[in-house]
């Protein structure tokens, strides 16, 4: 739960399909590996813009031609591997335009038991009731009655659910407006018509 978002973007290569990113060995994007990639688009030379449509392994599968070339890739798939993630465009760039990305990652990467955390407001609360517990389960000795256990399960759930609720993120349904009848078109079930024919 305790992620980011950011923007980053990498150089496409004319006529590769894939790159690996991460910070293991030696891949083609070497920054921390994300764990999703959520939306994204193409930058052309002249700072043009164009959108690219973010799809599922499922979706990447069904795909017959996964080598069929364009000037402006429309399309991006991301596997989220460890410990090196790899982008998949489509389809295959044949100009070496910029890819610029939206990924959730860490928010913070711990190097040691002393490091100083400064997180958005109720993130400390999440992690000390949580820690708390987890601890607990291992066998630390807290020296707690009945009652202050289960107020610590509720307050930990508690703050837990704050930060979860904290980082949904509102989802705009869109459609086709091509496959989907206009409002002038609409039947009207009280007329039995259309407005066309009224």
């Amino acid at each position: 739960m305790s992620y980011v978002t950011l923007q980053r973007s990498f150089p496409m290569v004319v006529g590769q399909q894939s790159y690996t990113i991460g910070e293991s060995g030696s891949p083609n994007i070497n920054t921390a590996r994300p764990y999703d990639i959520v939306s994204a688009f193409i930058r052309d030379n002249n700072n043009n813009d164009y959108p690219m449509r973010i799809i599922p392994r499922d979706i990447w599968d069904n795909i017959g031609e996964k080598g069929i070339t364009s000037q402006i890739p429309d399309t991006l798939f991301y596997a989220s591997d460890f410990p090196n993630g790899t982008i998949y465009i489509f389809p295959v760039p044949l100009l070496a335009y910029t890819v610029v990305y939206n990924a959730t990652t860490n928010q913070v990467v711990f190097t040691d038991l002393f490091q100083t955390l400064s997180m958005p407001a109720g993130y400390e609360r999440g992690f000390v009731m949580n820690l708390a517990l987890e601890l607990m389960n291992v066998g630390f000795p807290f020296l707690l009655d009945e009652k202050a256990f289960a107020m610590l399960i509720q307050n930990a759930s508690e703050a837990k659910g704050n930060i979860k609720r904290r980082n949904l993120k509102e989802v705009i349904a869109e459609y086709d407006p091509a496959i989907v009848s206009r409002s002038q078109a609409t039947y009207n079930i009280y007329s039995d018509s259309s407005p066309r024919s009224s």
